[in-house]
């Protein structure tokens, strides 16, 4: 079953070296007020005065992580970037913040990043993991959006993706991609300029028609590239709850990390937890989850969608369970004589 803790990812409540595999996709910076009972919490991430501060605290944040990863484990982290001066922004986070709270955070004067250039927090993190805490960066991933959502800009392209990096602390880790390899494309190469088929796209020798050797002998499929398109996915949460969440991941992300990078029976942890998606996942494919936030309502919603039938069926790809309407008996309850 998964584990849902009430703490904070600057002292994660978890013994060093216990963790398998890490998937997180932490709070943006100045994007959203997290709250418990409609009130804001100090010290959450993504409330700090500048970009600097931001990543400072996100690596602060990491270096804990690395503390309870163990030396054959993983780190995924997924991370959306922002506008310097941009009142709105495109991302599938969406904004609750005031808009003098928003413009603080993105002031081009304040933060010394001219008006209108991105920022390059992720990738302003992904070098302070390198230089700082000497993470092997193995991947940069492309999440490409086919759902993301539209813009009002006229002056640049429509901003479509968000990056996953993938850390680890030693040269040699855990990992079996086998299981989410792609079925190999066709083993013989369309013509160049109406010519004869290029010779590199005989079956079973070498890669597609610029001439790049890859191999094409496993049995399993083809290897997956660096850009992934995965749809976002809505979240209903039931009334009773009374907690609204916008930002929670689809579920494809971690099926897929948790599958090729954690092995069976192993343990993975969302430090910053929100939803419980990376929990959720992780016990419907027979790892131990552990989902850590500091928002008591989140933890709440977690422990629902962690133990809820249909999200659970969903996560592990299997239909719902039926509804049964109030007040009506099961088949296997009716009184139904059989003729013998």
């Amino acid at each position: 079953m998964s584990a849902i803790v009430r703490g904070n990812a600057h002292a994660l409540p978890i013994a060093d070296g216990a963790v398998d595999l890490i998937v997180t996709s932490p709070p943006y910076f100045g994007l959203r007020s997290y709250q418990d009972g409609g009130e804001h919490y100090d010290g959450q991430l993504g409330d700090e005065a500048t970009p600097t501060e931001f990543v400072d605290a996100l690596i602060e944040c990491t270096r804990e992580m690395v503390r309870v990863l163990k030396p054959s484990g993983s780190l995924w982290v997924n991370l959306g970037d922002k506008y310097s001066g941009a009142q709105q922004q495109n991302s599938s986070r969406q904004s609750t913040m005031s808009s003098s709270d928003y413009w603080r955070r993105s002031n081009p004067k304040a933060i010394g990043i001219p008006n209108k250039s991105l920022m390059g927090i992720p990738w302003r993190y992904a070098l302070r993991c390198i230089d700082d805490l000497g993470l092997i960066l193995r991947a940069e991933v492309i999440w490409s959006k086919p759902n993301g959502l539209p813009e009002s800009v006229t002056d640049r392209v429509r901003r479509s993706h968000e990056q996953w990096f993938h850390f680890t602390v030693e040269p040699r880790y855990y990992a079996d991609v086998d299981p989410i390899r792609e079925p190999h494309k066709s083993a013989r190469t369309q013509p160049r300029d109406g010519g004869a088929p290029s010779p590199w796209g005989r079956a079973g020798k070498f890669g597609d028609v610029t001439g790049e050797r890859h191999n094409t002998g496993n049995a399993a499929g083809s290897l997956p590239g660096s850009v992934w398109s995965i749809a976002t996915e809505p979240l209903h949460v039931p009334d009773h709850l009374g907690v609204d969440h916008f930002a929670a991941f689809p579920t494809e992300w971690p099926r897929r990390i948790i599958r090729a990078w954690s092995p069976a029976g192993g343990v993975v942890l969302d430090p910053f937890g929100g939803t419980g998606t990376t929990a959720l996942v992780a016990d419907a494919l027979g790892r131990h989850g552990i989902s850590v936030d500091m928002s008591a309502d989140y933890c709440r919603l977690a422990t629902w969608r962690t133990t809820d039938p249909k999200q659970r069926a969903k996560a592990a790809g299997h239909k719902p369970p039926a509804e049964q309407i109030e007040g009506q008996r099961a088949m296997f309850d009716l009184d139904i004589e059989v003729a013998s």
